[in-house]
């Protein structure tokens, strides 16, 4: 960031240097505007009851997009980053993706500032507000984690077509294969966080559940039926049946393509990372959980929640739960996995900072609608 704003700075002294000094004004305003958007989502890191919690998130979603960095044959690339926001429920923004609606009012003032806002650097993850005071919402992430393992290892086709060769009736593997993303990010989060993340889906979605899942149209499968597919994929039961569970084992058996042969459970299943029953006995307790993963402990807060919520508030579990992820933590940084230099920061300020050259369309002052 430092390499990035410094390649700004130069080349607005340069252009007050050279006489060209008119240009920088409106080129700061989009840079401003632009960097809102990475602002608004990193500045809450410098309070310490967000960060810590924002953190704890980014451990669940580290654990689910780590493994990824870690396949042979992939590139480096950055891991997701979470952030609060006004949105109602968890959102995924893929990298590469524009982003232009997501910053703040106000418009941008040049052609160029609406380009430089066309390509996300990084994947995002956004939970709404609360989530920093419900520990057990945060089981979202993993959700979210999903969409972005399905863009960056580019799993699209592979995943519709074992959703639409599952053996489906011909009518509901057309509403399966519209879901199917969905479906995945749902399988994959019940792969790390268990049972827990379909009670999870249960209380969030629990105004939904009444509906004709015979005629539903919309983004999602039916809430009802998200919630028995989540089942399906924790528990992996023979006597698990229904049209859910044959989509949960057409999405967990046999190894991806594009995940160099792994399933999910193997990239997914953090290895001997504890009892989540029992660590939510330990919690409700006082004791810690003596779970070994993130996502463990927070699978067991949650089902401290669901099974005592005045035992959960009254044995501080929530808190206790964010210290005990935080404390699983491995020193130092990430950046071995994922490598970046200096030059490539410099690099990037320096186009982005030609992307952003004032040209304006309409006039010297006159802004440009968003």
């Amino acid at each position: 960031m430092a390499a990035l704003i410094g390649a700004g700075l130069a080349d607005a002294r340069a252009r007050l240097a050279d006489g060209r000094g008119h240009e920088v004004p409106a080129r700061i305003l989009d840079l401003h505007h632009v960097w809102d958007f990475f602002r608004a989502r990193l500045l809450p890191r410098r309070v310490r009851d967000l960060r810590r919690v924002l953190d704890v998130a980014d451990e669940l979603a580290w654990q689910c997009y780590g493994p990824v960095l870690a396949l042979p044959g992939v590139r480096p690339k950055e891991p997701p980053l979470v952030a609060f926001s006004r949105t109602a429920s968890p959102r995924a923004h893929r990298r590469g993706s524009a982003y232009q609606d997501l910053l703040p009012r106000g418009g941008i003032h040049t052609r160029q500032g609406r380009e430089a806002a066309a390509r996300l650097p990084f994947p995002v993850i956004e939970v709404p507000w609360y989530f920093g005071g419900h520990l057990p919402a945060l089981l979202g992430v993993a959700h979210e984690s999903a969409h972005h393992i399905e863009d960056d290892c580019g799993l699209g086709a592979e995943i519709h077509h074992r959703v639409t060769t599952a053996g489906l009736p011909p009518d509901r593997t057309a509403h399966w294969s519209r879901w199917a993303g969905e479906a995945f990010a749902d399988v994959c989060a019940s792969v790390v966080c268990r049972t827990a993340y379909a009670e999870l889906l249960t209380d969030l979605l629990e105004p939904e559940l009444p509906v004709d899942e015979q005629d539903f149209d919309g983004p999602h499968p039916p809430p009802a039926a998200r919630v028995r597919l989540a089942r399906a994929a924790a528990s992996r039961e023979p006597a698990e049946t229904g049209e859910e569970a044959v989509v949960a084992a057409a999405l967990l058996d046999g190894g991806y393509e594009g995940l160099g042969g792994r399933t999910l459970t193997e990239l997914l299943t953090a290895p001997d990372d504890g009892d989540v029953p029992a660590g939510a006995e330990r919690l409700l307790r006082g004791l810690p959980s003596g779970c070994r993963s993130a996502g463990a402990v927070l699978s067991a807060a949650a089902v401290a929640f669901q099974t005592d919520p005045e035992g959960y508030d009254t044995h501080g579990v929530g808190e206790r739960a964010v210290d005990e992820v935080l404390r699983l933590r491995g020193t130092g940084t990430r950046t071995a996995t994922v490598q970046a230099h200096p030059h490539d920061h410099a690099d990037a300020g320096a186009l982005l900072l030609a992307a952003l050259d004032a040209v304006p369309e309409r006039g010297p002052s006159r802004p440009v609608s968003p």
